[in-house]
This record gives structure tokens, sequence and C-alpha cells, in this order.
């Protein structure tokens, strides 16, 4: 995504927006299109200027963050800022983002929240203009693999086997960085060594799922998500 990323900042602290409104500014390829203290100015805002990135506060008097998320129809990505972790959890419920925690003291943190927002809307590009598919080299050939056919992806080191409705590839190539160029909506990590795409499982139990005859492990690091995915398709 070469184009600058818009963005609105809505939070009833002065001193969280002032802070969040400063990393915003020293990102390169993000663009401010504004800040609000209010919770109905900024939810306007959302409408009005369809950002892709919202940085959005949890607790607010007039409306909660997590209450403004219900009433979008059309939803950016959401970046939460909250000062207490266990509003993130129940907020993935929505599909957000990511979150950070107040007070926000790490530029680091700030970025990764920021790269993943980024990475998503990268991919919803890539759909619109017909990114369905993704190039592997295989047998010395670049291979066309499209995304609906592959089951699972187990890695093994520098090298992954790429589990297809067809046929088993094998390829030269990390599990992370096959990771970052599959769909987030379609596929998800289960396990370390594992990435499965979530609408080709069969059943989960308690440390597996089963993807036609194969069982991939689950880990439970990764469980709660999976399952809050599941559970909104």
């Amino acid at each position: 995504m070469s184009k600058k990323i818009t963005c609105i900042a809505i939070d009833d602290e002065f001193i969280a927006l002032k802070i969040i409104t400063s990393l915003i500014e020293q990102t390169g390829f993000l663009t401010l299109l504004g800040s609000y203290q209010s919770a109905m100015e900024g939810t306007n805002a959302i409408i009005e200027l369809e950002p892709d990135i919202v940085f959005l506060d949890v607790q607010m008097p007039e409306v909660s963050g997590l209450d403004i998320i219900k009433s979008l129809n059309k939803k950016p990505e959401i970046i939460l800022v909250t000062s207490q972790e266990k509003y993130a959890v129940e907020a993935f419920k929505f599909d957000v983002t990511d979150y950070l925690v107040k007070p926000i003291e790490s530029y680091t943190r700030f970025m990764k929240a920021v790269t993943k927002a980024k990475d998503n809307l990268t991919q919803k590009e890539e759909k619109i203009t017909g990114g369905d598919a993704v190039f592997m080299k295989i047998d010395f050939l670049l291979t066309k693999v499209h995304f609906e056919s592959i089951l699972y992806v187990e890695g093994y080191g520098d090298y992954i086997k790429v589990h297809t409705t067809d046929k088993t590839h094998v390829v030269y190539y990390k599990l992370s960085s096959i990771e970052e160029r599959l769909p987030k909506d379609l596929f998800m990590r289960v396990h370390r060594s594992y990435l499965v795409q979530i609408n080709k499982i069969d059943n989960i139990d308690q440390n597996s799922l089963l993807i036609g005859d194969s069982i991939v492990p689950v880990s439970a690091k990764y469980k709660p998500e999976l399952l809050t995915k599941i559970q909104l398709l």
C-alpha cells in the first residue's frame, strides 16, 4: 500500500489524545485527519471522513468505544486505546485490529499496531483488485496457488508444506513469511508450526482441530483467538 494511510484519534483525555496524535505525526506514512475529545464528534468524523485507521478510547463519558464500534456499518481498522487491558479481550469479539494500553510510552508497540493495520489494508486492497492467490516457487517454477485451495500450511524450519485440496507442495519459505502474505480474515496461526484456513475447519477439540482427514495441533496461546474467529463466521 503506497498511498498515505489516513487516521483519526478519539479520546476524552487530553493528554492521551496528545500522545496519540504526536505518534501519528511522527510516522511518515500516516496522515492525521482529525482528533476528537468528544465521542459523538469522533463518531460523526468516522462516518464523514472514512479514515483508514481509527485510534479509539474505550472508556468515554458520552458513548463507549465499544458502542461506537457496534454502531458502524462500515468499519475502518480500529486500534483501541485503553487503561484497562481487560477491555481489549472483549474488543476482539468486534474484530478490532489491535489495542494499546495507556500510558502509551513505546513507539515500537505503537508501530506494531499500525503495521498490523497497514497489512490488513493492503490485503483488502488486493482483494478489491482481484488478489485471490499467491505465487510460490515450486519445482523451479513460479506457480499460482489460489487461497481457496489451501487447507493448511505446516512449517519445517526454512521450509513449509502447503496442503491444498489436491496435493501438498514443499516450498523453500518460512512460515512467518507466508503468514504475512495470506489474508488474515481467511487464515490464522493455531500453533507455532501451523497456519490453517478457518473456513476449512471441520471440528475443534481440546488441543487439536480437524481439516478433512488431517489432525492439526492447536496451542493454548492461539485457541482463544481461534474460537472468537469461529464464532464470527
